[in-house]
């Protein structure tokens, strides 16, 4: 069976270090980098989650267990890194904040969707639909209301609230996922030509955001002070999936559910964690060396993840 896991896993590390490799050899440079990535946050990831989605009853969707279970970990991974890197590493309060949005900020758009779908085809794509539908709005909101409020506690949080929750509403991740539920709702048959468009995006999803990934990664540099970021990357790629684990099965979560959860939090911080630190002026080399050390131990915890929950189950 280890054979099988090679056949699903060898893609993935192939796509990534072809992408790495163009990179490398100058075929591909940051414009064009700059624009794949566009195009796969604003047609492939929605196109993606649409027909993910819409070919589901709704009640798949809204699985109260998955979000127990996920984002309980993230509060749980979350408080205890915030406690680790401003009582013992000394960072300051917005420090704090930033850091730990690295350590619990899943890169699932660009990376979770093609392993996921590799490893557990539309089931897994339920699942991971289920986490992301809420993933920005519940981690992006809190840290950015918590970040105002330490650089000004007289501040008007309604105001931040609504700027935030617009900002989401608009994104099109988002209204894919909306549009998707109101089709499954209803059970409006898409015509032929409509779900052969959105099956094709499907089909070029997953090797374009791996390379993009590979590609993303040359020329990156290990900066900062390296044992806060080890510790971010740490708590991102082994803990919050070891608390995942842990509170799925306290919920006796079934293997094709839990298994995905796991993958997901396993997944290394994706941009927007740098965008958050750049945006604030606050740990930046620091959050971009733990998203680069994320990334890589990730290579290593993925596929042991993969052999321990897929493995037992062939």
């Amino acid at each position: 069976m280890i054979s099988l896991l090679i056949d699903q896993l060898g893609p993935i590390f192939l796509l990534v270090g072809a992408g790495f490799v163009l990179a490398w050899r100058g075929l591909i440079g940051a414009s064009a980098i700059q624009g794949l990535t566009k195009m796969t946050f604003w047609a492939l990831i929605p196109a993606t989650l649409f027909q993910t989605i819409s070919a589901n009853r709704v009640s798949e969707l809204f699985n109260l267990n998955i979000w127990i279970c996920y984002y309980g970990a993230v509060i749980v991974a979350a408080l205890i890194v915030f406690i680790v890197l401003t009582r013992w590493q000394k960072n300051n309060r917005a420090e704090g904040i930033v850091l730990t949005f690295g350590a619990i900020f899943s890169n699932i758009g660009m990376l979770g969707i093609p392993i996921i779908d590799i490893l557990y085809g539309h089931d897994g794509l339920l699942v991971l639909a289920t986490i992301l539908c809420i993933h920005a709005l519940s981690l992006l909101t809190p840290t950015i209301l918590l970040m105002e409020w330490s650089r000004n506690k007289t501040g008007n949080p309604g105001a931040v609230l609504a700027n935030t929750l617009r900002a989401q509403i608009c994104n099109p991740i988002i209204i894919a996922i909306l549009c998707a539920i109101m089709v499954a709702s209803f059970d409006i048959r898409m015509p032929v030509v409509v779900n052969t468009f959105f099956a094709m995006l499907k089909q070029a999803m997953p090797p374009i955001a791996l390379m993009l990934i590979g590609a993303g990664i040359y020329g990156q540099k290990l900066r900062g002070n390296m044992t806060t970021s080890i510790i971010g990357a740490t708590a991102k790629v082994c803990l919050l999936p070891a608390l995942v684990f842990t509170i799925g099965l306290a919920l006796h979560m079934p293997a094709k559910i839990i298994g995905p959860a796991i993958m997901i939090a396993a997944l290394p911080p994706g941009v927007n964690a740098v965008l958050m630190a750049a945006s604030y002026d606050t740990a930046r080399e620091r959050t971009a060396t733990t998203m680069l050390v994320a990334t890589l131990m990730s290579i290593v915890v993925i596929p042991l993840l993969a052999i321990l929950l897929i493995l037992p189950g062939e």
